[in-house]
């Protein structure tokens, strides 16, 4: 998720781009149970060893550049992916799929639902950040459009077996609409249901789609019975009850922001306000939308809530706290 100084965030994030000492160190490979290594980054993923020479892939992070790392990863550990398992569309967590589908065309590639689309159609995603329009050049950059990948396989939370190793597929739609969960091996492989802290301290208004669904997730996952959670943005952790309730901490701040900044005003000024009072600045136009977004998620969800209600008059959609 952080990048270099003055590029802008993938969709895993919306904010603050400044980069913290807690990041994990780039591109360390950490071995979290007999069967799952992770690789740390900016954006992370694992490695499952299914047995057999044959691996799964837990997303596959940014670009190509990361898509050789993965490779490299592999190599050192004499493995073969065998499934590619993207756990959700937004780029920073399936744009190495081209790279390591050209390198090892005998790998499938698995999403769920609506994901899935994305993945197949990346311009979807800079599409639906400018309001389904034609998007603006600077939201077809690679931080958010990947390059397109097949889907082999549409999967849903439940159980799977591969290889000698069963998973559990977990239900963690919020941050994205369909996003999965992997429990394997005793490893939480969280993705972006959770955010390690250093992560939330740099974004505070972290990115959703669907802010209820990302209260749920939060709750389903902290019950789930790990030995180590791998979040898709941070260091691993064994402290999952906390880390799951730092995240709904986060939400709630940023809920609690959106709300107030509801005064019957249109959604940019709720953005601009909101922002405002999370120390948030917005320097370009892709943490524009991403914020933009993850607002209208807010709203959505409040006026679910009954705690926001909104009015069209004179051609003006405005906000109100209820």
């Amino acid at each position: 998720m952080p990048q270099p100084e003055g590029t802008p965030p993938p969709a895993g994030a919306a904010g603050d781009p400044e980069r913290a000492a807690a990041t994990p160190p780039r591109n360390e490979r950490v071995q979290l149970s007999e069967r799952v290594h992770a690789l740390l980054g900016g954006v992370n993923c694992a490695i499952v060893d299914l047995g057999g020479g044959a691996a799964l892939l837990v997303d596959s992070g940014q670009d190509k550049d990361h898509g050789r790392r993965v490779r490299k990863a592999l190599d050192e550990l004499g493995l073969t992916p065998q499934v590619v398992l993207s756990t959700h569309s937004h780029a920073d967590h399936f744009g190495g799929n081209a790279y390591l589908l050209r390198r090892y065309p005998e790998a499938q590639v698995w999403a769920p639902e609506v994901e899935a689309e994305v993945i197949r159609a990346p311009l979807l995603e800079p599409i639906y950040l400018f309001h389904g329009a034609k998007p603006l050049p600077e939201l077809t950059s690679k931080w958010l459009q990947a390059e397109a990948s097949p889907v082999h396989r549409v999967v849903a939370a439940g159980e799977q077996t591969l290889g000698e190793v069963r998973l559990e597929l977990i239900d963690v739609r919020g941050h994205a609409h369909r996003q999965l969960a992997v429990l394997v091996d005793g490893v939480l492989l969280a993705t972006d249901a959770l955010f390690g802290a250093a992560t939330l301290a740099r974004y505070p208004l972290p990115f959703a789609q669907d802010v209820g669904g990302q209260l749920a997730a939060f709750e389903r996952v902290a019950t789930v019975e790990a030995t180590v959670t791998l979040p898709g943005h941070g260091a691993p952790t064994e402290d999952l009850a906390g880390l799951a309730a730092a995240n709904r901490e986060a939400v709630e701040r940023a809920a609690a922001a959106v709300e107030a900044a509801a005064d019957g005003v249109g959604a940019e000024e709720v953005l601009a306000r909101a922002t405002a009072a999370l120390g948030i600045e917005m320097a370009d136009l892709p943490r524009y939308h991403l914020n933009l977004t993850t607002v209208m998620a807010y709203l959505g969800w409040l006026r679910e809530q009954g705690r926001v209600a909104a009015e069209l008059s004179g051609g003006r959609l405005a906000w109100r706290r209820a």
